[in-house]
C-alpha cells in the first residue's frame, strides 16, 4: 500500500512538472544606436540657423525616437521624429514667457550632466538662444547629478509640444 501511495504520488508531480511546459526566454531587444554629439550639435544649430529660439532633443527609450523640436519666437513649434512632422503654435508673448522663465531658472549656467544612458532611458539635449549667447545643456533620466532646474525647464518646453501623428 505504502509503494503504491509513493507511485502515485510520483506519477503526479512528473504530470504537475510536465504541465509548466518550457516558457520562451525574452527576446532580448538590441540597445539604441548612440548619436554621435555631432548630430545633436547639427540639430541644434540648424534650427537656430532657422530662427529658432529654443531647440528640443529627445533621443533614446525603448523605441530608439530621436525627436527635435524647435520653437520660433513668434510661437510656431516645428517637430520631427524619424519620417514623422509635428507641428503646434503658442502665441509670441508665451514664448517670450517661455524664455524668461528658462532664463530666471538658470539655464545658462547649467553644465551637461550626459552619462550613457540606460535602455529605457531617454538622452535629453536643450538648446537656449538667448539675447547674446546660444547655449546647450544635455542631461540623461535617472542622473542623480542634473539639477533640478534643469527637469524644471525640461517641464516648461515639454508641456507645449504636441504629439506625433
Amino acid at each position: 500500500m505504502r509503494v503504491r501511495a509513493l507511485v502515485l504520488f510520483g506519477v503526479i508531480v512528473f504530470l504537475l512538472a510536465a504541465c509548466g511546459g518550457s516558457k520562451a526566454a525574452p527576446t532580448a531587444r538590441p540597445p539604441c544606436a548612440e548619436i554621435p554629439a555631432a548630430t545633436f550639435q547639427k540639430n541644434a544649430d540648424d534650427g537656430i540657423a532657422a530662427g529658432a529660439v529654443i531647440v528640443y532633443e529627445r533621443s533614446g527609450g525603448n523605441d530608439c525616437v530621436d525627436d527635435v523640436w524647435s520653437i520660433f519666437p513668434d510661437g510656431r513649434i516645428a517637430g520631427v521624429s524619424g519620417s514623422k512632422q509635428a507641428s503646434a503654435s503658442v502665441t509670441a508673448d508665451e514664448v517670450s514667457a517661455m524664455l524668461r522663465d528658462i532664463e530666471a531658472l538658470g539655464f545658462f549656467k547649467l553644465v551637461s550632466t550626459k552619462h550613457t544612458a540606460c535602455r529605457e532611458c531617454f538622452t535629453y539635449h536643450i538648446t537656449v538662444k538667448g539675447s547674446d549667447r546660444v547655449l546647450t545643456v544635455a542631461a540623461v533620466d535617472g542622473g542623480t547629478d542634473t539639477p533640478t532646474d534643469f527637469w524644471q525647464i525640461y517641464a516648461r518646453i515639454k508641456k507645449n509640444l504636441p504629439a506625433f501623428q
